[in-house]
């Protein structure tokens, strides 16, 4: 009786954490989206750490329209060093997989998002990512080329790489690397930011934690910037 009652809770357990849409990093997206019917509510804390330190808060309820797309809406809080807490932004996002994973040699998804700054002072923000991702048994690959325009008011570009690699020491426990780039054009100004660093991700039942610490490697990067993000699934 006792290993049929301890059957039917790992079965649960496995249930649930496969249902999750856990993150192994913390900038870099994985060949995933939310099942159709489910939903899971996610909460991001970012600092950048320069010299003026800024803190970012994001919720995020995100939706399974088919088991290949899904929707999600972010309520955007933020903060600067010796600033008042405010509501920052609005975005919406979606995302959908073109197939099962495994079907291609690196497997493709599309990425878009669009963000309003409750500021109008502060330009609309529309970012299209193209997500690669590799599963190799244990290990997993995942390359995101970015795009990013900045508009109304005026218009900014930027691009960019976010690029990950992690593997499973077991279904509750990730490590991996992760490093992030972006590159910025503003008239005849070009500023190139780029971070590197470790991630590590926990799950336990319904919930799922990540943390990442990424490192400025160039000269036009913040000292460091550190994230972490918590999801359950409701």
């Amino acid at each position: 009786m006792n290993k049929f009652i301890f059957s039917i809770l790992a079965l649960i357990f496995l249930t649930q954490h496969l249902l999750a849409d856990r993150r192994n990093y913390i900038w870099t997206y994985q060949y995933t989206t939310m099942p159709q019917g489910m939903t899971e509510l996610e909460f991001y804390q970012t600092t950048r750490l320069a010299d003026t330190d800024f803190w970012e808060y994001r919720i995020e309820v995100e939706q399974g329209l088919t088991n290949r797309m899904d929707i999600s809406v972010y309520q955007i809080f933020s903060q600067f060093e010796d600033a008042p807490f405010q509501w920052d932004a609005v975005q919406l996002r979606t995302r959908y997989r073109f197939g099962e994973t495994g079907s291609y040699f690196m497997d493709p998804l599309i990425y878009l998002e669009y963000r309003r700054n409750l500021d109008f002072s502060d330009p609309n923000k529309l970012e299209l990512k193209f997500v690669l991702a590799k599963q190799m048994n244990a290990v997993n690959l995942a390359l995101n080329p970015v795009y990013e325009i900045y508009f109304a008011p005026g218009v900014e570009h930027e691009t960019g790489l976010d690029a990950g690699i992690s593997y499973e020491i077991s279904p509750r426990l990730v490590i991996g690397a992760e490093s992030t780039s972006r590159i910025e054009f503003e008239d005849s100004k070009t500023e190139i930011g780029s971070y590197l660093g470790p991630t590590i991700s926990l799950a336990s039942g319904q919930w799922w934690y990540t943390f990442g610490a990424a490192f400025g490697i160039t000269e036009d990067s913040d000292n460091a910037r550190v994230r972490f993000i918590m999801g359950v699934h409701l």
